[in-house]
């Protein structure tokens, strides 16, 4: 056994699913006894701790849990000697994300966050065609759906996406916001309002919606909401000598200027990217595609400065690292 998931719910359990079609020796750490029960009737491999599966051979290790319980399960599996690949976000606040990166640099061991779309076909085609449209100047990004479309089968208010402490669509949309970041450059300052129409009836924010400005003046815009139908995940580039598209939902790419236009689609299934995104954590960790632990804080960091502009309506810094 060289890997084991901690936390066994329905990423979590994509997470062992796709290891183990993939032939993959992992075990599950599950947080409830009831489900170590289901699992092994399921035939997978089942340990009871943390401490068990690094006994066992265990050196890589994929945090699943609530996000709440990120910083203690991604302490623990340091402690036990191994790497992390935390789901994102990598914690609820700047502080908790801090506190793991001290330790972290403290042993010998790395933290990554589980980005997935950083191995979306779709997605590196069109980072690979933005030199395409010439010096960008603006990019508008928009991920709007339904929260109670997300997991039909359980109470969406009973989620971990309701709760105000580790919730909200600003952290379960924090892909966009890493994207952003990867591929036109962490902000220094965010501009944000994040808002509650009531609409869902969660404690949490339904909506955000975001602005800064790059290091390279590109102006990056985000719409993020938890109410919209139909879903829809896109962004738009526009440069110099044309626009760029993407479309999430349709793995598209579409390439337009003044004297051509090109498109991509791509067939790509999601475990596919999510085996993808593993394989290159279980694997050398060289691939530069993982999402560091330093981004995980970048994205933290722009997530904790957009709830402070909400609430003084001015912009705010993006501080992710100690002074």
């Amino acid at each position: 056994m060289k890997s084991v998931v901690i936390g066994t719910g329905s990423i979590g359990f994509r997470h062992l699913s796709v290891l183990r079609n993939d032939g993959q020796a992992v075990a599950a750490v599950p947080k409830r006894a009831e489900r170590g029960a289901e699992l092994r009737g399921l035939g997978f491999i089942v340990s009871d701790s943390l401490a068990d599966a690094a006994r066992d051979g265990a050196t890589r290790a994929i945090v699943a849990s609530d996000t709440r319980l990120h910083e203690a399960d991604t302490l623990a599996t340091l402690q036990c000697g191994m790497d992390a690949l935390v789901e994102k976000p990598l914690t609820s606040t700047l502080a908790e994300a801090r506190r793991i990166r001290v330790a972290a640099n403290a042993g010998r061991n790395r933290v990554f966050v589980g980005c997935t779309l950083r191995f979306s076909e779709s997605l590196r085609q069109f980072r690979s065609w933005l030199p395409r449209i010439g010096a960008v100047h603006s990019v508008r990004i928009e991920a709007q759906s339904y929260l109670p479309d997300w997991r039909p089968n359980r109470p969406y208010r009973e989620s971990y996406s309701a709760r105000a402490d580790e919730g909200g669509v600003l952290r379960d949309v924090i892909h966009e916001i890493d994207y952003a970041g990867w591929i036109f450059g962490w902000p220094a300052k965010v501009q944000a309002t994040l808002s509650n129409l009531g609409r869902l009836e969660i404690a949490a924010e339904e909506a955000a919606d975001l602005f800064w400005i790059t290091p390279s003046g590109v102006s990056v815009s985000l719409r993020l909401d938890y109410i919209s139908r139909p879903p829809c995940r896109r962004m738009i580039a526009r440069g110099e000598l044309g626009t760029l598209e993407w479309d999430g939902i349709r793995s598209r790419v579409a390439l337009a200027t003044p004297t051509e236009s090109e498109e991509f689609i791509s067939t790509q299934a999601r475990d596919e990217m999510v085996l993808a995104q593993d394989l290159a954590f279980l694997g050398a960790m060289d691939d530069p595609h993982l999402a560091t632990l330093d981004d995980a804080l970048w994205a933290v960091a722009v997530c904790d400065a957009a709830r402070a502009s909400s609430v003084s309506r001015c912009e705010e810094p993006v501080c992710p690292f100690d002074s």
